[in-house]
């Protein structure tokens, strides 16, 4: 009976491990899925990592034109 109580409790142990590390990742990827904030004028320009955004006139973020830059010529990072 002992060896049932310890197999559960490091079972227990364990998934509560991976639900603590899994926390993190999964507040990254809202925010990654909610995306930068919304631009302020027509034609801003920022980057994401290498990627190259623009505020279009429908006022959504658009990939420009180049959409990626080399790592010392990119905009600002998008906020």
């Amino acid at each position: 009976m002992k060896s049932v109580s310890k197999i559960l409790l490091i079972g227990a142990v364990a998934v509560m491990a991976i639900a603590v590390s899994a926390v993190p990742s999964e507040a990254k990827h809202h925010k990654m899925k909610k995306g930068p904030a919304p631009g302020s004028y027509f034609l801003e320009v920022c980057s994401v990592g290498t990627n190259v955004m623009v505020w279009s006139w429908d006022k959504k973020w658009v990939p420009a034109i180049p959409p990626v830059c080399a790592a010392p010529f990119c905009p600002a990072a998008c906020k």
